[in-house]
């Protein structure tokens, strides 16, 4: 059990996709729900984009460390840092903390793949707890003999997401002609994220990431237009192409939107610009469902107890196996191994019941947010 009445969230790591943003909101929101009475504070990377006045507006109460004045007093009065959810962990900030306060710490919602090295070996087993976010995740730390007393299942935090929106969401519903759950979105991702992108170019500093970006590039998108066209010509939904992180506002424009059928496009809208989460969670909240080779939309959508078919990149990392912990295994493809036939049966049987639908996504929901107060109770005994 641990003592604590103010907690310091290490999190909010960039602003470029509204996976990463919902990331805080997220946590805040069970926090709010279970441990009501503790006071955060979130010692952030990024909260620039609106991002601070997102959080701000629905949580008020959050104190936000945004110098190193802040960050001294957080020390000072915090009493437990939690690294918040994502693919890995902020080693610098966790042994920062330990040097200067010598108080616990612990991680929240997080996968453990990526480079494996001592130094993480070292931070990972002097944790009070670990709750990772996927079940492989669990698996290897649990191989590595850690010192950890804690190993279990918590997932992402962007399943609890709660957030108000209203005016940027509607405005561009009604701009677009947009109408309650008549359009599908879609979302685009290169097998890896660029280091740099304008409107016609993506740039990597690793040669092996180019070469497998571009390799792939085009049977990717053929598959993606391949399932526009389907929903487009065989269904009554409009088709909404949107970004998750900044660099597909361009991917989706470029190799999506301007490659499609008149007849298809007529029927299409592209998002031109980037949008952070609130906006792009209240343009979810009326949407019939959604196609994504990104995780955190989805993860979205299924907060809101909507249907997601994740179409997984092998490159991608672990967080893939979420769809799978919780029960929605028929719902996720595997890129590589998957014809873009099997994922239109997929939408089909979708269209067909989707009540049916949103209950498995409610389900799956349920089974996410029961284990994430499962884990706060258990750091807390609340």
């Amino acid at each position: 059990m641990i003592e604590v009445n103010n907690i310091l969230l290490r999190g909010s790591w960039q602003t470029k996709n509204i996976g990463d943003i919902a990331h805080t909101p997220g946590f805040l929101a069970l926090a709010r729900q279970v441990i009501p009475e503790k006071k955060i504070w979130l010692w952030p990377c990024e909260i620039n984009r609106g991002v601070r006045e997102m959080l701000l507006e629905n949580f008020p109460d959050l104190s936000i460390v945004e110098n190193d004045a802040d960050l001294e007093r957080a020390f000072a009065e915090c009493d437990l840092l939690v690294n918040g959810s994502g693919p890995g962990v902020d080693l610098d900030g966790m042994e920062l903390w330990s040097s200067r306060t010598n108080k616990p710490y612990g991680f929240f919602g997080v996968s453990a793949d990526g480079l494996w090295s001592e130094r993480k070996k070292r931070i990972f087993s002097r944790a009070s707890f670990i709750f990772c976010r996927d079940s492989l995740s669990i698996h290897f730390l649990r191989a590595q003999a850690l010192e950890t007393p804690v190993i279990e299942f918590g997932p992402d935090a962007s399943y609890y997401l709660d957030l108000a929106w209203g005016g940027a969401a509607s405005e561009f519903l009604a701009k677009n002609g947009l109408e309650k759950e008549k359009f599908i979105c879609v979302i685009p991702r290169l097998r890896w994220t660029p280091a740099a992108f304008d409107d016609e170019n993506f740039s990597y500093k690793e040669l092996r990431k180019e070469k497998a970006t571009f390799e792939h590039l085009d049977a990717d998108m053929e598959k993606m237009r391949h399932i526009i066209c389907h929903i487009a010509r065989n269904t009554p939904f409009k088709v909404l192409i949107c970004p998750e992180m900044t660099y597909q506002v361009p991917l989706g424009r470029r190799y999506l939107y301007e490659k499609l059928p008149a007849d298809v496009k007529e029927k299409t809208v592209l998002k031109k610009e980037y949008w952070i989460t609130d906006e792009a969670l209240g343009v979810y909240a009326n949407a019939h469902s959604l196609v994504s080779m990104e995780m955190h939309s989805p993860i979205m959508f299924t907060a809101l107890c909507k249907p997601a078919l994740l179409l997984r990149q092998a490159e991608d990392t672990w967080k893939g196996q979420m769809w799978r912990d919780t029960g929605l295994q028929k719902w996720i493809f595997e890129l590589n191994d998957s014809e873009a036939s099997e994922v239109t049966e997929c939408i089909d049987g979708i269209v067909r019941d989707y009540p049916a639908a949103c209950a498995a996504a409610a389900r799956a929901k349920e089974k996410a947010c029961s284990a994430g107060r499962k884990a706060l109770k258990m750091i807390f005994k609340s």
